[in-house]
């Protein structure tokens, strides 16, 4: 994935990343809430020698930082705080004190700096003074060659700091910066993974990216349905999205193929919307399209489109009704339709027939493009029976509905047939992201050889032999 397609992800699952940021800045608040204040107090120490001769004070000043640097173990030694605890009262032990208390020395300095935390900003400081004051007294216990003998060095307390006067913990902003930035890392990861694991196609990108054939195209969800014309399957954004869709399809050999079976993996992706859409495009540029309903058991094209009741695709097939009967015009006559006609009783052994390939090739020959409305691939093996007669296959997918599996599976059924599977074409897509794919995904797989030559019978002769090698 690159970075276009991670913010893609993060725009799809943006509630998400905003849900994980909400609870990071919760979680701040309430541990912020929640954890007791704790104020820090400063005392602080200079160390110097006691030699007042200033030929030694060059040596004198390197001896006391060589020492600071131990005297900063000693701050906490029990020694010091016994006296810290008998002289202020305090219900502790030197181990529980030393806790609370941390020195260090600066560097290059001979200065102690003392840090006292406590709850109370009071006796944090009195801890942090009497510190400092045992402190000095021990250490001029300790830094003497004999009890008679002056001590080597003296340790000084400098200035008197008042109590804090604002906690140091906890730190709201600093909480609050953590609990934001960690939201934002939790939601990030958390909506590229589940993008990742989702068995469902959630966008164009996601299509183009985890299916084993081009994305061709995007289709926003058709807006209402109008007999009468084909505008109704959608606004100025379909129409386009259709248009792409079209030019798309003359790719790679600028040549649009003769018959195309446009199907999906299941019911209700949109398969009959986008042949219906698909097919009045190319009729409005002045090509002749036949729009067939191939789909026997669950028919909806005839009723989407309002058509009248009449002979159709069966009828043909069976010889009981003449093709040039059967078809309907549509659209101010750019197009014409084949209903399905009589419901068949097997479906499966009708299509069959030996004269499916011989209806097709007639229709082949009076028009430049027939657009078969097939049912699904999964259910039933009737878009198989269609994918073996038609030249050419689109696979719908509907946003949010199909599983990646099932496309695989219905990819793999038309392919076992030798159908040519063009690409997939994405419906309910949303209208600011219906462009459709990048040229470099133009159709260049599941390329099944090229079909023998036909023969072209007239309209009516749907029987004569002309059928198709496969």
């Amino acid at each position: 994935m690159d970075l276009r397609e991670y913010v893609d992800v993060l725009r799809r699952r943006w509630r998400f990343v905003v849900v994980c940021v909400l609870l990071g800045l919760a979680a701040a608040v309430a541990v912020t809430a929640l954890m007791p204040r704790t104020y820090t107090a400063k005392a602080q120490l200079f160390i110097a020698t006691t030699d007042n001769d200033s030929a030694n004070a060059y040596a004198g000043g390197l001896f006391t930082q060589q020492r600071v640097k131990s005297y900063t173990q000693v701050t906490n030694s029990p020694a010091v705080l016994g006296g810290v605890i008998d002289k202020l009262d305090l219900n502790t032990t030197p181990e529980q004190l030393a806790k609370k208390i941390s020195a260090q020395a600066p560097l290059d300095t001979t200065l102690v700096d003392i840090k006292v935390q406590d709850r109370s900003a009071t006796r944090a400081q009195a801890i942090a003074d009497e510190t400092a004051a045992q402190f000095t007294r021990y250490i001029g216990s300790i830094e003497k060659a004999s009890a008679d003998d002056p001590a080597l060095v003296k340790a000084s307390v400098v200035g008197n700091p008042d109590p804090p006067t604002a906690p140091s913990s906890p730190r709201p902003a600093l909480n609050v910066a953590i609990g934001l930035l960690g939201g934002i890392v939790v939601g990030a990861t958390g909506a590229v993974l589940r993008n990742s694991l989702d068995p469902t196609v959630r966008s164009a990108g996601d299509a183009r990216r985890r299916l084993d054939v081009p994305t061709l195209g995007a289709l926003p969800k058709p807006a209402r349905r109008r007999a009468d014309t084909g505008h109704g399957n959608g606004g100025v954004r379909r129409d386009e999205a259709l248009s792409q869709l079209r030019t798309r399809l003359r790719l790679p050999r600028d040549d649009m193929p003769s018959s195309l079976l446009v199907s999906s993996a299941l019911h209700g992706e949109g398969r009959t919307d986008t042949a219906i859409g698909l097919a009045a495009s190319v009729a409005r540029t002045g090509r002749r399209v036949v729009l067939v309903e191939g789909d026997l058991r669950r028919p909806r094209l005839a009723a989407t489109l309002g058509l009248r009741e009449g002979p159709g695709l069966t009828d043909v097939i069976t010889g009981g009704a003449a093709l040039s009967h059967a078809l309907q015009p549509w659209e101010a006559g750019q197009l014409r339709v084949l209903p399905s006609g009589t419901p068949p009783p097997d479906p499966t052994a009708l299509l069959s027939s030996r004269y499916l390939g011989q209806l097709l090739r007639a229709l082949e020959a009076e028009a430049d493009l027939v657009v078969l409305d097939s049912p699904p691939v999964l259910p039933f093996a009737d878009a198989a029976i269609f994918a073996g007669e038609t030249e050419a296959a689109l696979i719908v997918v509907r946003l949010g509905r199909t599983k990646y599996d099932q496309v695989h599976r219905a990819i793999e059924n038309l392919s076992s047939v030798g159908a040519r599977v063009l690409g997939a074409v994405v419906t309910a897509a949303p209208p600011d992201r219906s462009t459709g794919p990048h040229p470099r995904h133009a159709p260049q797989q599941h390329r099944a050889p090229e079909p023998a030559d036909r023969a072209a019978p007239a309209a009516d002769g749907v029987r004569a032999p002309a059928g198709r090698s496969r």
